[in-house]
């Protein structure tokens, strides 16, 4: 399926030196720091730096916090104090008001996720809101996702894995079946991976990622 356009006043994703779409030019999110989890180790290297921002946009500032596949630490704790500096200066640098925290927790650190949010929430100023992003099978669980002090909860409805299939049906067919946080308020969609244009209408704010980092997008 061809890439599609993303519907107005969405939200574009730079990972990347990004160029800026030009329908997200009023507010884009930035990967401010990448934090990388291997074993003992909690590595950290600057976020993306986008081409020509324009003035007076509104910048939601990421930290995004990957996980080594091959050598997954056995909890969050050792990275604690490193994320929370990380939230903090993504709080300072924040022209939206917003920040947003990227961390693909495994079942095993379920607890240790949530201590993690409560943390960040407590750490920020009141006046900055606080997005984070969900696997789309949180939103089957409602463990994740019951009471999480966030402001805004992100499912990413693409990249699902060998639960891709039933889980587009469930986000494009049935809704209702999801927890709540995951129906109409946030969502993330991939430019690759299209739903329906009335799957991203249920969503009152659209995040939108991009294989190409948005090469060639106008």
């Amino acid at each position: 399926m061809l890439p599609v356009a993303p519907p107005p006043e969405a939200i574009a994703w730079l990972w990347k030196d990004a160029p800026i779409p030009a329908w997200s030019r009023g507010m884009v999110a930035v990967v401010d720091r990448h934090v990388w989890l291997a074993g003992d180790k909690v590595l950290v290297r600057p976020g993306a730096r986008p081409r020509r921002l324009p003035e007076g946009a509104a910048v939601i500032p990421v930290v995004h916090v990957e996980i080594d596949p091959l050598r997954p630490p056995a909890g969050l704790v050792q990275a604690q104090a490193v994320v929370l500096d990380a939230m903090q200066a993504a709080a300072r640098a924040t022209t939206s008001g917003w920040v947003q925290l990227d961390l693909e927790a495994r079942p095993s650190q379920r607890a240790a996720y949530r201590a993690l949010v409560q943390r960040i929430r407590a750490s920020l100023p009141p006046q900055v809101k606080l997005s984070v992003t969900a696997l789309a099978w949180w939103c089957r669980s409602p463990a994740w996702l019951d009471g999480l002090p966030a402001d805004e909860v992100v499912p990413m409805f693409f990249r699902m894995g060998r639960d891709n299939a039933p889980l587009r049906a469930i986000v494009a067919q049935r809704p209702a079946t999801l927890h709540p946080l995951c129906r109409s308020g946030s969502a993330g969609f991939s430019r690759q991976e299209p739903f329906a244009p009335e799957v991203a209408a249920r969503y009152r704010r659209t995040y939108w990622f991009d294989e190409t980092g948005w090469k060639g997008t106008p």
